[in-house]
């Protein structure tokens, strides 16, 4: 209700804004949601719109927008009032008001009313449910607003006009619903006026009147009575609408129970329960109504006709063959509106009764009795109860005592109702007694107060006329038929079922059931044949007595004995929990259980062992008294009321034997396992047992592998580091494929018993050696489906076994044979393992094999292995599944061999032959099926290791060729240089190339003197932002290579950035190392000190030789780790001056040299064959690592050896800071653990000296003194440099012992220099220290006594291991016989280089050259100087030194010795390098005139030769190409007859033999007298070179093809 009278229109704006937002938490809907009316004061228009106008809160929200205001109204207030209290808000369906819906009126006041409020208001408050909400504000009365609000307080009162009405609302909101609340608090009262109505034998419709509390909605549940467990509760919810038919279907005929409880917001009323009978429903009785209409009103007769007297109808089911209804109404005269045998119908009954009238006048109600009893009841039926209904409202003017004895001699039920409010209780008791009056006479008498409620009389009236039919019945019928077929089943302890035969005999309307052993009856439904009983007692004899109800006596009893059952326990299990224990449980068969009873024997001899009780809540118990190995018998009783007892329940159990504890892994390698596990320990344990461990082995698919037996006193060789050996036990197993994954299983076994199955899963590792394998294999389309599938998943599990995920290692490659052989996966695409495995899952079989000829296989096997590694062992492994291996494969077996291919061939044959190996070179396999695949996997992956272990020549040959460490450089002057370490034979001469993604830029083929490190200089002018490849090559005097390679990047400022490093020797062979072996039991048993084969050695002396070689103070053999501190405490200006100091320490060193002097030792030890007899640290060198460390650790140089200066400085520049804080706990940790420093170097498999340099610039925010001590009892050494803010005493715990000596204090890095010696003497000094080995390192086999150390011992094992023992020492006995010679020994160490001997004798001259030492005497201009001198300040060449030079290339001019020319002009002076050594003073050169000359002259020549060289091979070439065009024409005409590879090969010969070599630079030329190097200065005869060589070295391949 808002103020629609303010013309302001700000005022209206805040109007409509309060009522949004009251409204916008509504959720308005028409149904069973909010609903919202508008109303204003205006007298004539006050309804805006009613609660029926919007359903949802859309067009609510629109009709707000188009409220407005209106001139000239007069507020109306009290007027509103009462037209909302009285029209509005009536639950009438007129304005959409709703009953049990609680009200809420917001008034909003802006002005005073112009009529009394005071009235209108209590009236409207007066209604029940209903709460105000007041907003005044402006000139609106506060008498006013407090009289519609109830009181002041509640009036929401706004000062300010109408600004920032809106803002009311939240306040508003609140009032509202704390008025709400106590709405909903107020208790509901229960649901009354039930009213029964029976639509079918089945059906009932229950009904009552609606309720005026705010009730939300009504839970109902209805089940039948004295039905046991067996009734079943039924439940319903109900909506507030509902109340006038709720129906319940599916009813049997027996008595029901329904309950009813109303529901509000918080408040729930007390339940109410009606109880109804189903045998009612077909009830036949003739009943007749007298009606008394004089003196009644309008309102009075609709009550009396549509309320009482439908529904009285509806109680009954109406029919000719269930009851009739006839109606009489009556005044001065009766008349039967409603004949008993004309209406049969409900639905006409209904109709009639819709349709009546009445006549008023005097009440003649002996008249009307007298009317029922001669034309009322004349057509009635017989044998059916007559009932008579008198409902009047006052005393008869006539006699109705005549009558009414008739009626009742007659055998008519009389029911008496009197209604009226005028009616004495005083007078009704007079009357009760007052024999002239009608009440004596009558069997049921009522007192209604008024016609409304006439109604709620119904549901008694027709319980009590159902009574009155069944002893009508009673007294009238014969006894009821007797059950038939009365039968029990399904007994049990405690309940037990009864069945009979059904009967079609509409007397009867259910059953009666009751037992001896309680008082109480169960009825039940005639459409039922079965019941159950329960709650009975177990084992006790039960006498049921059944008998039949309905219309008529009830039948005879049938009586059915039977005795219930005693169950005895459920589900009686037995479990081991320990070794000499057992836990037995069981269920509970009926809670009349009181005890339990629990036997325990052994079942081979029945002997009792335990006899154990439980009460009735326990239902499990344990026992210790059983043994491992035995088989038991369980017996559980129930025991029941007076001891009843029943059956054993039986359970057997065999006991397990102990699982073995602990069963993992131990070491795992590529074919092998090392399994462990805990020894059995029990104490019913005996000599006499027989305990074996059972292990089997599954591959991923659950076939199995291997099975091994274990015998238990079997007993363990102590492995190094383990001192458990009597409690654990070691199993190996052998045989597995790499990279598979396998699932283990252990069980122990004694006297036919097992334990229980302990499980693991472990993955062998894959082959993580450097080889090369080409899988070739081919696959017939002849091949069923499933010989397929078996091919591909070999193949793939072949593939699996390799690690191929590091190119430095396997690389695979796979390919497809057929007419036109496909690779199928490449070396790069099985680095994805997922690709790899994919791509091989795809194969298919493919036709053209059969087509194969030797020379094309050998052709795809040679492109195969094109890019091969060099020292590396090429594995072909072929997979033949229709061709013949001797098909495909050269005549010669070692053909392949030579060019350090193994052949493994497996080959599928209809007859089994044996496998053929002809030693590393061919391995062959001859299989019967295809599921034989899997049992030559691991033989044939062996056979690829093996080939490594012992490689073949050329491999061997590649290997000792093979350069070390090459590395590339930026100079200063922006040229490149490249470095690496020679291999350990000296190669006849090197081939440089560089190339870039697209082609080969250039390629130099040079000779280098014998040096242990070579290095390289060459020209750049490389583009920026691009990827190059530098290759160096090899080549022995039988033309021989091994390559290497190292990729590098140059960035936009044309810097370069090294990729990828090609593997050193070293790291290749500790990658062959790197395989895990586990030795035999024998192996190790044989492995003593008399067993050595190799002489003990002190490595202390080599060390020593070769530091003293290298002129180092530094120890050969040991590990220098520099950890330097880059957190915040250290400044940028402080890292560069660290950075300084770094490089001049480590170079003060001679690390380099000392590298240099330990591979010299090595490579001595090679050519003298005894390289084994030197221990490998004697040829370690020193390894150096550089770790930089802040919040975390990082590396910036991995521990390395064979380092060089320059390279060292690299890593030493590339240091930056990180910032943050100093873990330096965190860092020392990372030493020790990481695999970049000391995790994975050779210090855990060589006896190396560890040294660790901590630099660090303040306190560590960690704990560093608990890794520090850790990393020393590893025997590592801390030296520690503390710059600024340092803890002298924190810095003393982490250095070494002594701290004067391993911890120095600085102030600033400005002092570090001088600092610099004594740092270097302490690293030198640490170096030479014995490793010092702590407690947790040292064996625990060592004797301690008295607080001595005793001598080293050997474990004490058991007895039963009969170890024998060594006794007394014997009497010395006499000298033997000189035995006979031993082998010769290995040849000792290199001497000494002896005197340069005396000069040889010239040998033949060679062919000539294009252009050689005479041609270039006779260019050379005769007034140039004859004196020879190099150039380069390098040792002079001898002529021994000539004898080794290689082939000669066609650019560089180092090959070439010229004479000495004339002095030239002075050069730019260069960037300064660092200080060499001063070499020999030079000689004056020639003039630059002369020089460039004689360099245009001699570079001319050379052009000439070249082209003239090229022309004549140009020639060549299409004469050859002519004389194949014809010799194809000739093929293709005549067929193939031998004839072309003859004719082919006779052309080349004749080839050769006119043109002879075809490369000058296979031929030396005549050897003359050293001369001096010249430089060709022509760029352009460069160019023209460069070109024409790359022209004819294609048009000589494309020939020879």
């Amino acid at each position: 209700m808002v103020d629609r009278s303010s013309s302001f229109d700000p005022e209206l704006l805040e109007t409509k804004c309060l009522l949004r937002n009251l409204t916008a938490h509504f959720h308005v809907a028409y149904y069973r949601k909010v609903r919202i009316a508008l109303m204003n004061f205006d007298e004539n228009q006050g309804l805006e719109f009613s609660f029926r106008r919007y359903s949802d809160a859309y067009t609510y929200d629109r009709a707000i927008e188009m409220f407005s205001s209106r001139s000239g109204v007069d507020n109306r207030v009290g007027h509103a009032l009462t037209y909302a209290s009285q029209t509005v808000l009536q639950p009438n369906g007129a304005y959409g008001s709703r009953r049990n819906v609680a009200k809420v009126v917001f008034v909003i006041l802006g002005s005073d009313s112009q009529d009394y409020v005071e009235q209108a208001a209590r009236e409207l408050r007066g209604r029940p449910y209903l709460v105000t909400v007041v907003v005044g504000y402006g000139d609106a009365k506060e008498a006013s607003l407090a009289a519609i609000a109830g009181s002041a307080d509640d009036v929401i009162r706004h000062t300010d006009g109408a600004n920032n009405l809106c803002d009311l609302w939240l306040h508003a909101h609140e009032l509202m619903w704390k008025k709400l609340r106590a709405l909903y608090s107020i208790p509901l009262k229960p649901p009354r006026g039930f009213r029964l109505g029976m639509s079918h034998s089945t059906v009932v419709d229950m009904k009552w009147s609606r309720p005026d509390d705010l009730v939300n909605y009504y839970s109902i549940q209805y089940r039948p009575l004295r039905m046991g467990e067996d009734g079943q509760i039924v439940k319903m919810k109900a909506n507030v609408g509902q109340e006038h038919r709720i129906r319940l279907m599916n009813l049997d005929s027996t008595e029901y129970e329904f309950e009813v409880v109303a529901h509000g917001i918080d408040q729930t009323s007390p339940p109410v329960t009606v109880t109804f009978d189903m045998a009612c429903a077909a009830t036949k009785v003739d009943a007749l109504i007298l009606l008394d209409t004089s003196n009644l009103k309008d309102a009075e007769f609709e009550w009396l006709a549509r309320g009482f007297l439908k529904s009285f109808v509806d109680g009954f089911v109406i029919g000719w063959d269930a009851a009739r209804i006839g109606i009489i109404l009556y005044a001065n005269e009766a008349t039967y509106v409603a004949p008993l045998s004309t209406f049969t119908v409900k639905q006409e009954l209904m109709w009639r009764i819709d349709q009546l009238r009445f006549d008023g006048g005097s009440r003649n109600t002996g008249s009307a009795l007298s009317f029922a009893y001669f034309y009322g009841f004349e057509y009635v039926r017989r044998d059916v109860p007559k009932i008579l209904i008198v409902v009047t409202n006052g005393e008869s003017n006539d006699d109705v005592t005549r009558t009414a004895k008739k009626l009742r001699a007659d055998g008519t039920s009389l029911f008496y109702i009197e209604v009226g409010s005028d009616v004495d209780n005083d007078d009704e008791v007079r009357q009760a007694g007052n024999e002239e009056g009608l009440q004596p006479y009558a069997d049921y008498s009522y007192f209604v107060e008024s016609y409304e409620y006439l109604d709620h009389i119904q549901y008694n009236m027709s319980r009590q006329i159902c009574d009155e039919a069944f002893g009508y019945y009673k007294s009238v019928y014969q006894p009821l038929p007797v059950p038939t077929n009365v039968r029990v089943r399904d007994i049990r302890n405690t309940s037990f079922e009864i069945l009979w035969d059904g009967t079609e005999s509409e007397l009867i309307t259910g059953y009666t059931i009751s037992h001896n052993g309680t008082s109480e009856f169960f009825t039940t439904g005639k459409h039922r044949t079965e019941f159950t009983l329960y709650d009975l007692l177990p084992g006790h004899i039960y006498n049921v007595s059944f008998q039949a109800k309905g219309y008529g006596k009830d039948s005879a009893t049938v009586h059915v004995i039977t005795t219930t059952a005693i169950f005895p326990p459920l589900g009686v299990a037995v479990e081991q929990i320990s070794q000499g224990s057992l836990h037995i449980s069981w269920q509970a068969p009926s809670d009349a259980v009181i005890r339990y009873k629990v036997s325990i024997f052994i079942r081979q001899s029945q002997q009792m062992i335990q006899t154990l009780y439980a009460d009735k809540y326990t239902n499990s118990v344990d026992t210790t008294s059983v043994y491992p190995g035995y088989e038991y018998e369980c017996r559980v009783e129930a025991v029941y009321v007076d001891d009843v007892a029943s059956g054993p329940t039986r359970a057997y159990i065999v006991t397990d034997l102990p699982a073995p504890q602990d069963f993992r892994v131990f070491t795992v390698a590529e074919t092998q396992v090392q399994l462990e596990w805990k020894f059995l320990r029990f104490s019913h344990y005996q000599t006499h047992d027989k305990l074996v461990y059972l292990v089997r082995l599954f591959d991923e698919k659950g076939n199995q592998v291997d099975e091994r037996q274990f015998h238990n006193n079997t007993r363990n060789l102590p492995l190094q580091g383990r001192n458990d050996h009597d409690q654990t036990f070691f199993a190996i197993i052998s045989n597995l494929a790499p990279g598979r994954r396998y699932n283990a299983t252990l069980q122990a076994q004694m006297n036919e018993q097992t334990s229980t199955l302990r499980t693991l899963q472990f993955s062998a590792l894959r082959v993580n050696l450097a080889l090369d394998v080409a899988i070739l294999f081919e696959m017939a389309p002849n091949l069923q489906d499933r010989d397929v599938i078996m091919t591909r998943e070999f193949i793939q599990s072949f593939a699996n076994c390799y690690a191929t995920e590091d190119s430095n290692n396997v690389r695979l490659q796979v390919v497809q044979l057929s007419n036109r052989p496909v690779r199928v996966v490449s070396t790069d695409e099985a680095r994805n393992r997922t690709l790899l495995l994919q791509e091989l899952a795809e194969l298919y079989s493919k036709a053209g094999t059969s087509v194969l000829t030797p020379d094309t296989f050998k052709e795809t096997v040679m492109k195969t292995f094109a890019d091969s590694r060099s020292g590396v062992p090429r594995i072909l492994f072929l997979v033949l599944t229709n061709q013949h291996y001797s098909n495909l494969m050269p005549e010669k077996e070692d053909e392949l061999a030579k060019e350090g291919i193994t052949s493994v061939i497996l080959q599928m044959s209809h007859s089994s032959q044996p496998p053929y190996s002809n030693q590393s070179m061919m391995h062959r396999y001859i299989l019967d099926g295809f599921d034989q695949f899997n049992l030559v996997l691991n033989h044939a992956v062996i056979d690829t290791v093996r080939s490594d272990e012992f490689p073949l020549k050329r491999v061997e040959i590649e290997r000792e060729l093979l350069p070390s460490r090459l590395t590339v450089y930026q100079e200063s002057a922006g040229d490149g240089a490249a470095e690496w370490w020679a291999s350990h034979e000296w190669p006849h001469h090197y081939r440089i190339s560089l190339k870039d993604p697209v082609r080969v830029l250039w390629s130099h083929n040079v000779t280098l003197p014998r040096r242990l490190q070579l290095r390289y200089s060459f020209t750049s002018g490389l583009r920026s932002s691009t990827n190059y490849t530098l290759v160096l090559e090899s080549f022995n005097p039988q033309d021989v290579s091994a390559r290497t390679t190292v990729d590098f990047r140059t960035n936009f400022k044309h810097r370069w950035t090294i990729v990828k490093r090609a593997p050193t020797r070293e790291t290749r062979s500790k990658t062959r190392n790197s395989l895990v072996v586990i030795q035999s039991r024998s192996q190790r048993r044989n492995k003593g000190k008399r067993g050595r084969t190799r002489p003990r050695v002190r490595p202390s002396k080599y060390l020593k030789a070769i530091s003293e070689r290298a002129n180092s103070c530094l120890m050969a053999g040991c590990n220098v780790v520099f950890l330097i501190d880059g957190s915040n405490a250290t400044r940028s200006h402080d890292l560069n001056l660290l950075k300084n100091w770094l490089k001049r320490l480590i170079n003060s060193l001679q690390i380099e040299a000392i590298d240099k002097a330990a591979e010299y030792k090595k490579r001595q030890a090679i050519r003298r064959h005894v390289l084994h007899r030197l221990p490998p640290i004697a040829t370690y060198g020193v390894g150096l690592s550089i770790v930089q460390y802040a919040e975390q650790a990082k590396v910036v140089l991995p521990m390395m050896t064979r380092l060089t200066r320059r390279q060292i400085n690299q890593y030493v520049n590339s240091m930056k800071l990180s910032g943050g804080g100093a873990n330096t706990g965190n860092a020392l940790d990372f030493v020790r653990r990481s695999r970049s420093v000391f995790g994975n170097n050779s210090t855990r498999s060589l006896p190396t000296r560890n040294i660790v340099v901590l630099v660090t610039s303040g306190k560590s925010e960690d704990n560093a003194s608990h890794q520090a001590i850790k990393l020393k009892r590893e025997g590592a050494l801390v030296f520690v440099v503390g710059v600024k803010e340092i803890n002298k005493q924190w810095a003393n715990t982490i250095a070494s012992n002594p701290p004067s000596t391993f911890s120095m204090e600085l102030n600033s890095y400005d002092l570090l220099d001088g600092l610099r010696e004594r740092v270097k003497r302490t690293i030198c000094q640490a170096s030479s220290r014995r490793k010092k080995v702590t407690k947790s390192s040292r064996s625990k086999f060592y004797n301690k006594k008295n607080g001595t150390k005793g001598r080293k011992t050997t474990p004490r094992l058991p007895a039963r291991n009969l170890i024998p023992k060594r006794g007394i020492h014997g009497a010395k006995g006499d000298r033997g016989i000189r035995g006979v010679p031993g082998p010769k020994g290995a040849s000792g160490l290199k001497g000494e280089r002896g005197h340069l001997g005396p000069r040889g004798l010239p040998g033949p001259p060679g062919p000539p050259c294009l252009i050689g030492p005479e041609q270039i005497k006779e260019i050379i201009p005769r007034e140039a100087s004859t004196e020879r001198t190099p150039i380069h300040r390098h040792k002079r060449s001898t002529s021994d030194d000539f004898e080794d030079l290689g082939p000669v290339g066609p650019v560089k001019s180092e090959a070439w010795l010229g004479v000495r020319g004339r002095r030239g002009s002075r050069g730019y002076p260069g960037v300064q390098g660092h200080p060499g050594l001063q070499g020999v003073k030079g000689e004056p050169g020639a003039a630059i005139a002369s020089l460039e000359e004689v360099s245009h002259n001699i570079c001319q020549s050379m052009i000439d030769a070249y082209e003239s060289k090229f022309m004549e091979e140009m020639k060549m070439l299409k004469r050859v190409e002519s004389s194949i065009n014809i010799l194809r024409d000739q093929l293709e005409t005549n067929g193939y007859q031998g004839s072309f590879e003859q004719q082919l090969q006779r052309l080349i010969r004749g080839l050769n033999d006119e043109d002879g070599p075809s490369r000058a630079n296979n031929f030396k030329g005549e050897k003359g007298d050293p001369g001096e190097d010249v430089r060709c200065g022509c760029e352009e005869a460069n160019n023209v070179l460069e070109r024409t060589s790359d022209t004819h070295q294609t048009s000589m391949l494309k020939v020879r093809n």
